[in-house]
This record gives structure tokens, sequence and C-alpha cells, in this order.
């Protein structure tokens, strides 16, 4: 079974660009690829122009370029390890200096101050955990960052305040994202251009206001706004779109 078939997409520099669609059409999977966890069995992956080879192996200094941010921030941070020295450590394979200014800068870009350095991840809630996953992907100042559906495992009063933080990075540090969603409000608030996957293929490629508009051009697309509504008895009226969130960390 091949899980992800002849996909090709581009994303430039501090741009986000989303990839939507139903649990098991390849999203993940390609964030994957790109960071070496799956091997890809053909096709070619860019990295600023540099080709990565499908056998897994990454040019020296991929990881400092490229970082990813998974879905459950409790099960990406290891449970014994202080966040001090969770950051510490991407800081140690890549022989840097200056760990101590670059750990409580990173906890500060991303809200938390130096009273966090030696909590554990139990010690914190969820989006703290996650504001520390975060601070370990930049750390090591990447230009692109892969995001697996970062907001999904928090509560909603929770997402809004990562979604804003996600956006003030993008904007302070010109990143670039690829950003993984079920989410067609989060992906349409955070990106600029998306692709729907279905089955492994992309189905369609639109810009973020043809989704926010609900003007998607394929069927399948049509059918993912509709299913983002949710369930309603016939003849009730559409609902007002929720707010953007508000601005802040």
């Amino acid at each position: 079974m091949t899980a992800v078939d002849d996909v090709s997409f581009s994303v430039a520099a501090g741009e986000a660009y989303g990839l939507v669609g139903e649990s098991g059409s390849g999203k993940s999977t390609i964030l994957r690829a790109i960071t070496g966890l799956v091997r890809p069995s053909a096709g070619t992956i860019s990295i600023a122009g540099e080709a990565i080879s499908a056998s897994g192996r990454r040019p020296a200094g991929f990881y400092r370029s490229v970082q990813m941010v998974f879905q459950d921030p409790y099960g990406s941070l290891h449970p014994r390890r202080t966040v001090d020295q969770t950051l510490a450590e991407p800081l140690a394979i890549h022989s840097l200096a200056d760990r101590e200014a670059r750990i409580v800068g990173a906890l500060a870009e991303v809200g938390l101050g130096d009273g966090f350095r030696f909590r554990y991840p139990h010690q914190l809630s969820g989006g703290q955990r996650q504001r520390v996953a975060i601070a370990r992907a930049l750390i090591l100042r990447p230009r692109l960052l892969l995001l697996d559906e970062p907001t999904s495992a928090l509560d909603v009063s929770v997402q809004a305040e990562i979604l804003n933080l996600l956006e003030r990075l993008r904007a302070e540090l010109g990143l670039a994202y690829v950003l993984v969603s079920h989410d067609l409000a989060v992906v349409g608030h955070l990106c600029d251009r998306l692709a729907i996957l279905r089955r492994g293929r992309v189905v369609e490629e639109a810009g973020a206001d043809a989704l926010r508009g609900e003007r998607l051009a394929s069927a399948y697309g049509a059918e993912l706004i509709a299913a983002s509504r949710g369930f309603r008895r016939p003849g009730t009226p559409d609902p007002a779109p929720d707010p953007a969130p508000a601005p802040g960390p």
C-alpha cells in the first residue's frame, strides 16, 4: 500500500503552508519523510535547493535548518528530564556555545521564565509543555518548522494562545511553516496556502483566502468544509463564524 503518491508542493521562505485531509491521507507521513523518521521509497525532497536522497541520509547541518513540533507535547518530552536538560540536548549535539543564554532566550521567546528551567514535564500544563517543545525546536534557529497538529492535544482555551505564539514567532524570526491539521479554522488562520490530501494524493491546492471564504474548487474540499461545520438539523441556519484569536503572546 502506498501512503503518499506523487505529492509535490513548494514552500517559500517565511511562508506558512497547510496540509489538510481526513485521517490516513498521508499528512503526517509527509512531515516524517522530510525529517527522515520515515524513509521514502522514491521521490526527491529539497531544502533550500539541496536535494535529500531517498535513502534517508540528511546533509550536514540539516537539523539546524529543519525542526519539528509534534502533536502530543507530553509524549514528545522525556518525562525524566527537566526543561533545562531538554533544551540543552540539541545544543550539545551541535556543539553550540553560550548554552545558558540560549536556553534562557528560547524560554523567553515562548513566554516562559527562568522558573520553568528545572521543572519536569509532569509539573507543566499542556500549553506550557507545548511551549517547551516549540522552544526546543527553535533553539537551533531553524528556517523551516514542521508542525504536526500542534494544538489538537490542548484545551480549547489554550489553543488560541499557541496559535498566536506561532504566528508571532513566524513574523519575528522569518520562519517557514508546514502545518498538518484537521482543523480548517487553524489552517485558515495560520497559513498562506494549503494542499488538500485524500488517500495519499493532492486533490487541490488553494490559497487560505479560498478556504476562509469556503470557495474550494474540489468536491472533496467542499465535503471537508461541510464536515467542519458539524451536525445540524435540516433547516438550521449556518452559525456565525468564530472570531480570529485575539493578538497576544
